[in-house]
């Protein structure tokens, strides 16, 4: 009975130990721990100081590691502005991978109102690739009426040359509407179906809105609607370099060519211009390249990292959307282990 006393003083004392001082964490808790409290943060940041943010995904490579909507479903679609024109650029690249369209094609080639007597002489010089890059020398913004028809392409191609095809980057809206003529010619005439089994259906995003106008057009410069999840599909495409699953969607040779730098570019996006993709810098110096829209809308891949950043907002964030990524973003994916855990997957 003596020697029990001893005994029961120290599980005494080693109940009282336990129940004043908590098990510490292991690291696999606290990394947790660490991980949930910068993803919260992220979030808090997000409402508070950017409100019109619509949807927020990161993802490295096929794994979402953190997704924010504000008072709306994941599933809500949101419209993505200039992000259309990159998107655009995909379906013509899938175009010339079968061979229905090549870069070095001319207008008359092209578009048969082209040859017509009013049309400037100077257009019959201008590529496919020159209206990808931006640089077909037509006058930016002019307007060629044509009662009724919003998109013809009369109405893009009776503008004025104001400079030698590529040589002179201008941003052109009505100049991607044209390429979307041109695609529809291409394909058949069914763009809409054309875009829809080429890409849309491959990459599983099926709740998206890009109607056609009275002549079976797409618009090229703006008009799709997405989802944050599939605007983040459409960086991952490019990410894995036009493979999806099993499946080429779009060469290889098209994503790294219509990424890359082929003219200084300017503005909006202060940066560099491909085929109706943007390439810059990011601040820390690492290679990105995106898509942008009016109001912030945003897909920015930095293949560096593996990482796609896909963001959709009702208004231009404060600052900028630069800003936002470079100050909010980017800091707050870097903090995450890399073993953070995955809250789903692009391509479910």
């Amino acid at each position: 009975m003596g020697s029990a006393r001893p005994l029961m003083a120290a599980i005494g004392i080693s109940l009282f130990i336990a129940a004043g001082f908590p098990a510490r964490q292991t690291v696999a808790q606290q990394a947790t721990a660490s991980t949930a409290e910068t993803l919260a943060r992220l979030s808090t940041t997000v409402a508070e100081q950017y409100p019109s943010a619509r949807a927020l995904v990161l993802a490295r490579g096929n794994c979402i590691v953190h997704e924010y909507y504000a008072s709306n479903p994941p599933d809500a679609q949101w419209p993505v502005h200039s992000v259309t024109k990159s998107v655009l650029s995909i379906v013509v690249g899938i175009a010339i991978d079968k061979g229905l369209l090549r870069l070095d094609q001319k207008l008359p080639e092209l578009v048969a109102e082209a040859t017509e007597g009013t049309i400037d002489p100077r257009a019959a010089d201008i590529t496919l690739r020159d209206l990808l890059t931006m640089s077909s020398g037509f006058a930016p913004h002019q307007m060629a009426e044509v009662s009724g028809v919003w998109n013809s392409s009369v109405w893009m191609i009776g503008r004025t040359v104001t400079h030698p095809p590529g040589t002179h980057f201008d941003y052109d809206n009505e100049g991607t509407n044209l390429i979307a003529i041109i695609l529809r010619r291409a394909v058949g005439g069914n763009i809409a179906e054309f875009a829809k089994n080429q890409l849309f259906a491959p990459l599983r995003i099926d709740h998206y809105q890009w109607a056609v106008d009275g002549n079976g057009n797409l618009p090229g410069f703006s008009g799709l609607r997405l989802t944050g999840r599939d605007m983040a599909k459409i960086g991952l495409l490019y990410l894995q370099q036009g493979r999806w699953r099993e499946r080429q969607v779009v060469s290889q040779a098209w994503v790294l060519d219509s990424t890359r730098k082929h003219s200084d570019g300017g503005e909006p996006a202060d940066a560099a211009y491909g085929y109706l993709w943007w390439s810059k810098q990011i601040g820390d110096g690492s290679p990105a390249y995106f898509a942008a829209g009016f109001q912030s809308q945003l897909i920015l891949n930095l293949p560096d990292r593996n990482l796609v950043i896909a963001l959709a907002s009702a208004s231009s964030l404060p600052g900028g959307v630069a800003k936002f990524v470079n100050e909010v973003a980017l800091p707050a994916e870097a903090a995450l282990p890399a073993e953070a855990a995955c809250v789903g997957r692009l391509d479910q």
